[in-house]
């Protein structure tokens, strides 16, 4: 067992726990969904549940929720690629606890707490995007320091070359989409460049046996 595999254990479980939050989300807004639905079948217009009835759930915080869970089973590879070099002491413990407390902050204002409070979740997504996607790139940012500073040399790859070349080509729009989220204000761009942030992580995905992601 290496120095810094407690410190891991540790991460592993805090960022289960960031992951939890955002699936949580999810869950929340299906079962409003199934409330929303069973009212209109059982009421139609004629009564219900009031405001719950005017909820309108989009596709802007669903979508920001899967490149968010996407990122951080990313963030959760990178932990497991550098923890062997990564010294155990009482900085790299704040470190780790203050970037995992980050992620938790983003994945709670994923989701709204009160749908009756936000009848829009476009809206809710519009008024905490900056939050949202500036502590994202912050992360990212502090991910590719101590990539710098503790990643091992990588070993050639056997891969193809078209693989290689279709994960930068990927990794490149996946970049510029998540710099760019903070300051879109159109819905609809909002929506197109999530859906292409979402693919960038399906396609990572898919050739992730042959490069290691």
């Amino acid at each position: 067992m290496s120095e810094f595999d407690i410190t891991f254990e540790l991460f592993t479980l805090l960022l289960g726990l960031t992951m939890a939050e955002v699936l949580a989300g999810y869950a929340r807004t299906y079962k409003l969904r199934s409330r929303i639905r069973h009212n209109r079948l059982a009421y139609g217009d004629q009564g219900g549940d009031g405001v719950v009835e005017q909820v309108r759930i989009g596709w802007l915080v669903p979508l920001s929720a899967a490149v968010v869970l996407f990122h951080q089973a990313t963030f959760w590879l990178f932990m497991f690629d550098v923890q062997g070099n990564v010294p155990l002491n009482f900085l790299s413990l704040i470190c780790v606890l203050g970037v995992i407390g980050w992620y938790y902050l983003i994945s709670a204002a994923l989701w709204p707490d009160e749908p009756e409070a936000w009848p829009d979740f476009d809206a809710y997504y519009m008024a905490h995007r900056r939050f949202i996607w500036f502590g994202v790139i912050a992360v990212a940012l502090l991910a590719d320091f101590g990539r710098a500073l503790f990643e091992p040399p990588l070993e050639p790859t056997t891969a193809p070359a078209w693989i290689v070349s279709t994960v930068d080509w990927t990794n490149n729009v996946g970049s510029v989409a998540i710099l760019a989220m903070p300051f879109i204000r159109s819905r609809r761009w909002a929506i197109a460049v999530l859906v292409v942030l979402n693919l960038h992580f399906v396609v990572l995905a898919a050739l992730s046996p042959w490069v290691f992601i």
